[in-house]
C-alpha cells in the first residue's frame, strides 16, 4: 500500500454515431454501434478502467429524439458516466437537462479532458445503493402499449414492466382482465411464464392455449430485465467477495461526505490490507487465498452498522466507510471513538478467523494493518481523506504489522 497518487491512466470514452475525429492524446475512444452495446461495455468495464464518458452524435432528427432515453438508460447502469452531445441543431432544453455537456464538432482530446474534469469537480453523484431515476410520464388508460413503452419501463422504472406488459396483452387479446401471479402453482387454467429453467409466475384470465404465446413473450421481457439487473449489480460489486468495488467506493465516499457536511457529522474511512497475504497464497494455494478474502468480507459485514459500507479496493486491500449518519446509538459517545472501537473489533475477529483450507494452523495466523482518517479533521474531500488513511496504513506496516494507526499524520 502506498500513499503516493496513482499513475494517471488513459481515459476510456465511448462514441455513438458519426463522432468527428478527435486529435490529441490521453483518451482511448471506443466506437459502439448501439446504445445496447454501450450499456454492456459500461456495466462490464473493470473498476480500475471505467468508462468515463460517452460522446453521442445523432445521425438524424429521429436519433436526436432518442438522446433523452439513452441518457436515462446510461444513468441507471452507471451514474458516473458523463454524457456529451455533439452537434448544434435541434437541441431542446429537455435534452440539455439530461446531458452533461453540449459540444461542437471542433473537439480535441485536451478540450474534452478539461470538460470531463470540470464536471467531475462540480457534479456530485449518488451512491449505488440509493440510485433514483425520474420515472417516465404516466401512460393513460386509452394509450396503446407497445414495445417502446416496455423498453422505457425496463430502462427507467422496472417495477412498471409487468403492469404495462399485462395491459399490452389485454389490449392485443381483447380480454378485459389478465392476471399475473408470481407465487403458487397457478392451477390447471394458468399458463406458466417460463423460459429455460426459470419460472417467474403464471398468467390467468383466458384459456391456457390462448395465453401460452403471451406467457412466452412476457418471459422474454422478464429475462432481459433480470439480465440488466445482474449487469448493474456486477458493475458495483466485487465478484469474488460480494463487497462494493472500487468504483462504488468512490461514489459512496463522495455522497457520504456531502451528507456528513450537510448534517455536520464526522465520517471515517478505514483502509487496511492483510499482513503477508502473498505467502498465504504461495503456501496454501489461491483457493485458500480466495477463501480468506471472502471470509474477511463476512467478518466485516457482521461488525459494521447499517449505514456503513465494506469495499474491496483491489487484491487484499479493503476499505470500510463508516458513514452511518443516523442518531448516536450510545448516549455520550462520539463518532471517532465509536469507529475506533469497531476497527479494533474487526482486527480482533480477523485474528481469530478460521479458514478450513489452512488446517489447524489457521487460528491466530491472520492479521491486518490499517489506518483511519476522519472528516472533517483529517481531510475535507474524498481524495485527501483516502490519501491520509492510506498513509497511516503504511505507517502501521512499518511499525511491525498487526497495527492500526489513527493519527496524527506523519509525513
Amino acid at each position: 500500500m502506498s500513499a503516493t497518487a496513482p499513475r494517471r491512466r488513459r481515459r476510456r470514452v465511448l462514441t455513438l454515431g458519426p463522432v468527428p475525429p478527435i486529435k490529441g492524446s490521453g483518451i482511448d475512444l471506443v466506437s459502439v454501434s448501439s446504445i445496447f452495446e454501450a450499456l454492456g461495455l459500461i456495466a462490464s468495464s473493470p473498476a480500475r478502467q471505467p468508462i468515463e464518458a460517452i460522446l453521442i452524435a445523432p445521425s438524424s432528427p429521429m436519433a436526436l429524439l432518442e438522446v433523452v432515453r439513452h441518457a436515462q438508460a446510461i444513468r441507471r447502469v452507471d451514474p458516473t458516466v458523463q454524457i456529451c452531445l455533439i452537434g448544434e441543431d435541434g437541441v431542446t432544453q429537455t435534452i440539455k437537462d439530461h446531458i452533461d455537456h453540449h459540444l461542437d464538432e471542433s473537439l480535441t482530446a485536451e478540450s474534452l479532458q478539461r470538460q470531463l474534469d470540470g464536471a467531475a469537480k462540480d457534479v456530485p453523484a449518488a451512491p449505488p445503493p440509493t440510485l433514483k431515476i425520474k420515472p417516465p410520464a404516466p401512460i393513460t388508460s386509452q394509450q396503446v402499449i407497445g414495445d417502446t413503452d416496455l423498453l422505457e419501463a425496463l430502462l427507467s422504472d422496472p417495477e412498471q414492466l409487468v403492469p404495462l406488459a399485462i395491459r399490452a396483452i389485454e389490449q392485443r387479446m381483447g380480454v378485459p382482465e389478465i392476471t399475473f401471479t408470481r407465487e403458487g402453482g397457478g392451477g390447471p387454467s394458468a399458463a406458466p411464464v417460463r423460459r429455460d429453467m426459470t419460472t417467474w409466475g403464471h398468467l390467468t384470465g383466458a384459456t391456457p392455449s390462448a395465453l401460452e404465446p403471451w406467457s412466452a413473450w412476457l418471459a422474454k421481457w422478464l429475462a432481459v430485465n433480470d439480465m440488466i439487473a445482474n449487469l448493474k449489480e456486477d458493475a458495483w460489486r466485487d465478484p469474488l467477495t460480494g463487497a462494493w468495488n472500487r468504483r462504488a467506493f468512490e461514489q459512496i465516499m463522495k455522497t457520504s461526505m456531502e451528507q456528513a457536511r450537510t448534517l455536520r457529522r464526522e465520517l471515517t474511512v478505514f483502509v487496511f490490507d492483510i499482513d503477508g497475504f502473498k505467502p498465504f497464497n504461495d503456501r496454501f494455494g489461491h483457493e485458500a487465498g480466495d477463501s480468506i478474502l471472502r471470509a474477511m468480507v463476512v467478518v466485516l459485514s457482521s461488525v459494521i452498522r447499517q449505514g456503513d459500507h465494506v469495499c474491496r479496493l483491489g487484491g487484499d486491500e479493503f476499505a470500510v466507510v463508516f458513514s452511518d449518519l443516523g442518531e448516536i446509538r450510545q448516549p455520550g459517545s462520539r463518532h471517532p471513538e465509536t469507529v475506533e472501537g469497531l476497527a479494533a473489533r474487526i482486527q480482533k475477529q480477523i485474528n481469530e478467523l478460521h479458514i478450513p483450507e489452512l488446517g489447524v494452523e489457521a487460528p491466530g495466523q491472520l492479521s491486518i494493518s490499517g489506518g483511519l482518517a476522519t472528516f472533517p479533521w483529517d481531510g475535507d474531500e474524498p481524495t485527501s481523506l483516502l490519501r491520509i488513511a492510506d498513509h497511516r496504513a503504511l505507517q502501521s506496516k512499518r511499525r511491525g504489522k498487526n497495527c492500526l494507526t489513527i493519527g496524527p499524520r506523519q509525513d
